[in-house]
């Protein structure tokens, strides 16, 4: 309460007014179709554009660069006859699992984190990949043809 009228006093004392704030007339508001990104109105339900999934087989194509370290690679190959990923069966790891060095033109080695079970036991490395890491495409999606829906600062 003290605070509420110390600073209606420092208001009063240094002169401040208030502003009156009036309504905006009808003709001038906004319109729907001014609003947000979208060209039209904020009330359309626009269909997203169409895109063809990659389709390419392993190796044919090379990896986009990354947008930012952080985020994971892309997949440059199709995965339609890959999934679904289940316990029994993850064709990823049967290529990408391996100890040797890449080589070009050879599948992307599983990286060091994915063997550290972030839960169980951080900083420490298994001997196997960790269980949150096997559904690969929960991180990793495919390629596609896909146009950016808005344009990013890092690609033309």
């Amino acid at each position: 309460m003290r605070q509420v009228f110390f600073a209606i006093s420092l208001l009063l004392a240094t002169g401040a007014q208030a502003q009156v704030t009036k309504p905006i007339p009808r003709s001038k508001a906004t319109p729907d179709h001014a609003l947000g990104l979208s060209p039209g109105s904020v009330f359309d339900v626009p269909a997203p554009p169409k895109f063809k999934d990659e389709d390419s087989a392993p190796g044919e194509k090379p990896v986009l660069k990354r947008i930012n370290s952080e985020f994971p690679p892309m997949i440059p190959h199709g995965v339609g006859d890959m999934l679904p990923i289940t316990r029994a069966s993850n064709l990823c790891v049967d290529c990408h699992v391996t100890t040797a060095p890449r080589k070009a033109g050879e599948p992307t080695p599983v990286p060091a984190s994915h063997y550290v079970d972030l839960r169980r036991a951080p900083g420490v490395k298994g001997d196997k990949l960790a269980g949150t890491r096997y559904v690969c495409t929960a991180c990793h999606v495919p390629q596609t043809d896909a146009k950016p829906l808005v344009r990013s600062l890092d690609r033309p």
